[in-house]
């Protein structure tokens, strides 16, 4: 930046695109998988992570959970045709999203502000999608790893024919087996108790229940725990513990104890509303379709590529004070570069999107970059890229850049404002659509094997340590192929250049 203008732009080398491909029907069908994907993927989600925490054993929690992996393992699958048949680097998915969207309409207009401005409800609904779907996926694999689907035969039983929980005293306890020391110590043996004898039979003495619990401290004959039974039917037998809950979790058929559930629940809650409520506040390519008119700045301008941006504050006294609210107000941004035109200034244009990338495809590229001053989000004023050919990508120019420019652009760069229906017509530029295309194979690898395990966790109904270790190996496994995909890229990579992408 020049002049008074407080910022600094390092600027990357933008290169051309090569050849002039026309846009493949793949590229479209990459569209529409990435949209279903986005929708499809995070719903499936959010219904298996409830299911698995909250319904009991039972035709309802079957249905859901296999009818939700299933969608997984479709949208899985939607995104592996789409790597294969369609598959492309993400600078070739972004130009072909140039392409499909260059298609300027009512004449020559380049110089007309449009009367109309397109919303982003498919970018906003991919953020809203991986905000809440990525917090989700976290919470499964935790309880897919800590529940315990088997609780046996005999509380089948007892759950089907209508057991309820009762505090009972332990008659006998044998093969006591104690982790750690003292009264407070781990225990698991195998406990009586004495249940009611059915219609007065035995003398009104009780009837001999055994069961196998692991209990949280040791206990002593004459001592209580609850159990489920069945009253009447002492011949069932019983389960029980020396927790409520657990007892009540085993006869529900519930993998997760209910004050687990809702704390990991709640936890989950929390974290999503967080993420969603911070991308709503700061997301500056989240906008509806609104209207152009009276107090918007259009300035000509042209994409010299893509780089990084400081947005500082500027300097204003020098005690320590001051210089501390300046770093903390300090921000550097990835964003593409655009020249004024009639001007040496360069303007930052920020988005949710890969400014590498982006400004080697639109590298050249010419058109208005139009905003009103009052249309604000945080520390940037919200403003669109309107190119030449008819596309407009949605952004953001911060709040500082902004009012320097408008207040020095010339009477000239500020486009005509056209009347109400009328002007020129743009597409919008959603770079992203075809996000499933540029899937790296590595990453699409792990995901299988993730999902694989995820399947294994679900149907195999055994609470063995293995479930801990099964749920990690599926939780990092997305992680290990995203460090094989940027060591790949690495040794593809030329000497002194960085591989692409942000």
């Amino acid at each position: 930046m020049t002049g008074e203008q407080p910022s600094e732009v390092t600027l990357s080398k933008p290169v051309r695109p090569g050849g002039q491909e026309q846009l493949a029907p793949d590229g479209a069908a990459g569209a529409r998988s990435g949209r279903w994907v986005s929708v499809a993927a995070p719903l499936a989600l959010v219904a298996l992570t409830a299911a698995w925490l909250f319904v009991g054993a039972g035709g309802v929690r079957t249905a859901v959970v296999w009818l939700a992996f299933g969608a997984l393992a479709l949208c899985l699958g939607a995104v592996g045709v789409s790597v294969f048949r369609a598959g492309a680097p993400r600078n070739q998915s972004y130009a072909r999203a140039v392409r499909a969207a260059s298609s300027a309409s009512g004449g020559d207009r380049s110089a007309a502000l449009p009367a109309r401005l397109h919303g982003t409800p498919w970018p906003s609904l991919r953020a809203v999608g991986l905000l809440v779907g990525l917090p989700t996926l976290a919470c499964l694999w935790i309880v897919l790893a800590v529940a315990e689907p088997d609780s046996g035969s005999r509380a089948v039983a007892l759950r089907e024919a209508g057991a309820v929980t009762g505090t009972f005293r332990i008659a006998a306890i044998e093969h006591e087996v104690t982790e750690g020391r003292g009264r407070r110590a781990h225990a698991t043996a195998d406990y009586t108790v004495l249940l009611p004898p059915a219609n007065g039979q035995q003398g009104g003495r009780g009837v001999p229940a055994t069961f196998t619990a692991a209990t949280e401290r040791r206990h002593e004959v004459g001592g209580t725990l609850y159990a489920g039974h069945v009253p009447g039917h002492p011949e069932l037998g019983a389960v029980g513990d020396d927790q409520r809950a657990e007892v009540e979790r085993k006869l529900s058929g519930r993998v997760v104890e209910a004050s687990t559930s809702w704390v990991a629940a709640g936890i989950w809650i929390l974290v999503t509303l967080a993420l969603c409520a911070g991308w709503w506040r700061e997301g500056v390519t989240r906008r509806g379709a609104r209207s152009t008119g009276e107090g918007w700045v259009a300035l000509r301008v042209r994409v010299t590529g893509g780089g990084k941006h400081t947005d500082a504050p500027p300097a204003e006294g020098t005690d320590q004070m001051t210089a501390r609210e300046r770093r903390d107000n300090t921000r550097q941004l990835k964003c593409l570069l655009l020249a004024a035109d009639g001007t040496d200034r360069t303007v930052p244009f920020h988005g949710e999107l890969s400014s590498t990338v982006a400004g080697t495809v639109l590298a050249g590229a010419s058109g208005l970059l139009v905003w009103h001053p009052q249309r604000r989000r945080s520390k940037d004023v919200l403003a669109e890229l309107i190119g030449d050919d008819g596309w407009q990508l949605p952004g953001a120019v911060p709040a500082r850049v902004a009012q320097d420019m408008a207040a020095a652009a010339p009477a000239p760069e500020r486009g005509p404002v056209p009347e109400a229906g009328a002007g020129r017509q743009v597409r919008l530029l959603d770079l992203g659509a075809a996000w499933s295309a540029t899937v790296p194979k590595p990453l699409l690898a792990g995901l299988v094997c993730s999902v694989a395990i995820m399947g294994a966790l679900l149907a195999v109904p055994d609470n063995g340590a293995w479930r801990l270790w099964a749920g990690a190996v599926g939780l990092l496994a997305p992680l290990a192929a995203l460090l094989v995909q940027v060591s790949l890229a690495d040794e593809a990579a030329p000497d002194g250049a960085a591989p692409g992408g942000d």
